[in-house]
């Protein structure tokens, strides 16, 4: 069974933590290369420079004494002087220093032209192959240069034909800069190892929100939707990484617990409207049985027994026609949307419900003690049914001696007041004209925990207000989604022993106001006489 060659990860697949030690430590690398490289090569260039000077000035210096009348003297020079003119270029760059003496056909001289001696080490070394003698003269006179191991000066003779060739190698120049890379190498890999370990330490240090936002994450992953990163200072990147994902995740856990909430009404939802639709199936199943058996024989008792079934079909008839409602403007259908005249429709819903029950006290007034016409844009059918269903709730859960006001009206600073107790809709822009209808009535009003469910499906209170005939708790529910749908606002302000009032919000367009006789005459042909 052969064995497969482990393969390195790609350098995409490494921890970020690894990625930016190895990048800090790769820079470093790279710049302390770079920087040991341009010493090294400073250092040469001035060890060359040196060394070129040093030649140049021997060599000439040489060049210029040899031939010169009485440059060495009548003859052989004494020792003294001997060895004071070998120094200047017998060993002074070392041992590996020498200068040579050419005629000008290549030959080496030992005298000069007037048959004197040239002083020099009679120890001299044989010199180093320099390649061809024309090449050579061709830097007389010019700036030393390399050739193989070693730097050459090359001067001409002033007054004889001849030239002085300086030699010097370049083997300690060159050990020095060998030296110098091996320290430079040394030091580079101790440095780079120190700069690893603290770059290590401070990417540790660097990545410990992270690392922290990670044990959140995880918390939060196991179902810990109230946990929060700590410490998110606003100045640092991984500070505002925290705020940020602390705002995401108020944002996710409002979510949640909304789609818990809207879970849980939708299940009591489910069993209200089965709870309400059981009941007239059950009365006609109860009667259709009871027929069946021969329990109920032609005459006044069948007709009895039909009457109810179609009573209890009809109520079937309105919750469901209610609920298909809800579901369209769940659907946020489009509505058929024309110039709608609130007061006029106000003043129908005041006069059915007097045909429904004259002996109930409704009346209609306007809104702060102005009656005056007010045009929205909307559907008309949709919103006579707000209106309808408010004053139907009002007649519906208050007694025979209460009043029942419904006002049309604009919204005015002096109508702010108090916070409403349940409101559903987004506030109306203030620079904006707005509509209000508002439905008082003079009954016993409500407490706060059910005036804050009023709005929801299927929920009727049983506590503090009366009911006279049980409905199916859907009328406030179709107002507010009504009004939702003409970007309105429905509010109500109640409290135990002050009645309710039920305010509706909606965009209006610009009328013109009635003057008081117009108003009058307006409302007396709307409303029936009493």
């Amino acid at each position: 069974m052969r064995h497969r060659r482990p393969r390195f990860r790609s350098w995409r697949t490494w921890t970020l933590r690894t990625r930016m030690v190895v990048a800090v430590a790769t820079l470093a690398a790279v710049a302390l290369i770079v920087a040991n490289a341009f010493g090294v090569v400073l250092l040469r260039n001035y060890l060359l420079e040196r060394l070129d000077h040093q030649l140049n000035e021997r060599v000439h210096s040489l060049a210029e004494m040899v031939g010169k009348p009485g440059g060495w003297g009548g003859g052989p020079p004494p020792e003294e002087q001997q060895q004071q003119n070998r120094r200047p270029y017998s060993g002074a760059f070392g041992a590996e220093y020498n200068v040579y003496f050419y005629d000008d056909q290549g030959d080496r001289l030992t005298r000069d032209a007037q048959g004197r001696s040239i002083p020099g080490d009679p120890n001299q070394p044989a010199p180093p192959d320099l390649g061809d003698f024309d090449e050579l003269v061709e830097h007389a006179g010019g700036q030393p240069f390399t050739v193989g191991d070693y730097r050459v000066s090359v001067a001409e003779f002033q007054n004889v034909d001849g030239y002085v060739v300086g030699v010097a190698s370049l083997d300690e120049i060159q050990t020095i800069q060998d030296t110098l890379i091996l320290i430079y190498a040394a030091v580079t890999g101790f440095m780079l190892l120190l700069i690893g370990a603290a770059a290590a330490a401070v990417v540790r240090i660097g990545l410990r929100p992270l690392t922290r936002m990670e044990h959140a994450a995880a918390e939060i992953a196991a179902g810990n939707l109230s946990r929060r990163v700590d410490d998110a200072d606003p100045h640092t990147e991984s500070g505002r990484l925290g705020t940020a994902l602390n705002t995401m995740l108020g944002r996710i856990e409002e979510e949640v617990e909304a789609r818990t909430e809207s879970e849980r009404k939708l299940r009591q939802f489910l069993a209200d409207a089965s709870h309400e639709l059981r009941t007239p199936l059950t009365s006609i199943q109860g009667f259709a049985e009871l027929y069946r058996r021969g329990g109920v024989h032609p005459g006044p008792e069948l007709d009895e027994a039909m009457g109810r079934i179609e009573g209890e079909v009809g109520r079937m008839r309105l919750l469901v026609n209610d609920l298909l409602l809800l579901a369209r403007l769940d659907e946020e259908r489009p509505l058929d949307r024309a110039p709608v005249d609130l007061l006029g429709v106000a003043a129908d819903a005041v006069r059915d419900a007097h045909v429904r029950v004259p002996t109930r006290f409704v009346y209609l007034d306007g809104v702060g003690g102005v009656l005056e016409p007010v045009t929205v844009l909307g559907d008309e059918a949709r919103i006579r049914q707000v209106v309808t269903n408010l004053v139907s709730n009002a007649l519906q859960h208050t007694p025979d001696t209460a009043r029942v006001e419904v006002g049309v009206g604009r919204l005015t600073p002096a109508m702010a007041g108090d916070p409403p107790t349940a409101a559903v809709g987004d506030p109306l822009p203030d620079d904006a004209p707005v509509a209000v209808i508002e439905v008082h009535d003079t009954g016993p009003g409500m407490p706060t925990e059910d005036a804050t469910r009023v709005f929801e499906r299927l929920y009727r209170t049983e506590h503090s207000r009366s009911r006279v005939h049980g409905g199916a708790g859907l009328g406030l529910s179709i107002v507010a989604a009504i009004v939702k749908a003409h970007n309105g606002r429905v509010e109500l302000r109640t409290a135990p022993g002050a009645g309710a009032r039920f305010r509706v919000l909606l965009p209006a367009e610009p009328d013109l106001p009635l003057d008081g006789d117009l108003a009058a005459q307006f409302v007396d042909s709307q409303l029936p006489s009493r």
